[in-house]
């Protein structure tokens, strides 16, 4: 069965914990750059959305590592569920090509 992230963005600090996460699981290294998962802040509206770059495999050590529970696993049954009967801040992580960042 079919895997996504979802994010409820109310909850996400913009800490990119999770970025560094990634990059150490997937390349042996803190190094935000080579993340397959960005952290995208807009401090005058105070609001952070984590967003996926091409090849994520959902390992899911983001979410197992996120401090606010941001981040979480679901199949994409549940998150057309989630996202019909949620408020706007809550969502599937959108995926974004490498060279958009």
């Amino acid at each position: 069965m079919e895997k996504t992230l979802i994010i409820n963005a109310d909850r996400c600090t913009g800490c990119k914990i999770c970025e560094l996460v990634c990059s150490m699981s997937k390349h042996g290294e803190y190094n935000p750059t080579r993340s397959y998962i960005k952290v995208l802040s807009n401090k005058d509206m105070d609001v952070s959305i984590p967003v996926l770059r091409i090849g994520c495999d959902f390992c899911a050590k983001c979410v197992e590592f996120c401090p606010s529970e941001a981040i979480k696993i679901v199949t994409q049954q549940e998150a057309a569920v989630i996202r019909k009967g949620s408020k706007l801040g809550t969502f599937p992580i959108p995926l974004i090509a490498k060279s958009a960042l």
